[in-house]
C-alpha cells in the first residue's frame, strides 16, 4: 500500500509542473508544453489520477493565466477542462505503448498523430465554445472553428513535434528513474 502523503506529494509535483511549463511559455502564441505534461500525467499516474491532475492543472493555469483568466468566460474554461481531461485519458490509455515506445518510423508517425489529434480536438472544442454559447447556428459555429484553425497551425505543428520528440523519451526516463511510478502502475512484462 502506498502512503497518502506520497500520492499527494506526487499529485502536487505534477500540478506544479503543469503550471510551470504553462506559465513559462504563456507569452509565446500557440506554443505550449501543457498538453504534453497533462498527457504524461495520465501515462505515469494512470487514468483516474491523471484526469484529476489534468483538470486541476488546466483549471489553475486558465484561472490565473497572465494573458487573461478563463474565469471570465466559463464556456471556454469548461471546454478547456473537458479537452485536457481527454488528453490525460489518452495518456492513460496509451500508457503501455508510450512506455514501450521504440524509435521507428511507424512509432514516430503514431505518436505524432496522437499529439496532432489531441491538439486538434482541444483547438476545435475551445474554438467552438464562444459561438455555441452565443447561440450561433451550426453553420456559423463550423465557419468560426474553420477560421480559428488557421491560427492553430503553429499549435498543431508544435504539439506534433513535442509529442514526437519529447513525450515517449520523457515518460520512459521518468518511469525508469523514479520507482514510485513503477510501484503504483507497473507495465505488464
Amino acid at each position: 500500500m502506498h502512503s497518502k502523503t506520497r500520492n499527494i506529494a506526487f499529485n502536487g509535483i505534477f500540478i506544479a509542473l503543469i503550471l510551470g511549463v504553462g506559465y513559462a511559455l504563456a507569452f509565446v502564441p500557440n506554443v505550449e508544453l501543457l498538453t504534453a505534461m497533462i498527457f504524461l500525467a495520465g501515462t505515469l499516474l494512470g487514468i483516474r489520477r491523471g484526469v484529476l491532475i489534468g483538470i486541476i492543472g488546466e483549471f489553475l493555469f486558465s484561472a490565473f493565466n497572465p494573458m487573461g483568466s478563463g474565469l471570465l468566460f466559463p464556456p471556454m474554461l469548461i471546454a478547456q477542462l473537458i479537452a485536457m481531461a481527454v488528453v490525460s485519458l489518452a495518456g492513460g490509455l496509451f500508457r503501455e505503448y508510450v512506455l514501450r515506445w521504440r524509435l521507428s518510423f511507424l512509432n514516430i508517425l503514431l505518436i505524432g498523430i496522437i499529439g496532432f489529434i489531441l491538439t486538434l480536438f482541444y483547438d476545435i472544442l475551445v474554438s467552438s465554445a464562444f459561438p455555441v454559447s452565443a447561440g450561433f447556428s451550426f453553420n456559423e459555429v463550423i465557419a468560426t472553428v474553420i477560421a480559428g484553425l488557421a491560427f492553430s497551425v503553429v499549435h498543431l505543428i508544435g504539439n506534433t513535434l513535442i509529442f514526437t520528440l519529447l513525450v515517449p523519451a520523457t515518460a520512459q526516463q521518468v518511469y525508469n528513474a523514479i520507482p514510485y511510478f513503477r510501484e503504483i502502475n507497473p507495465i505488464n512484462e
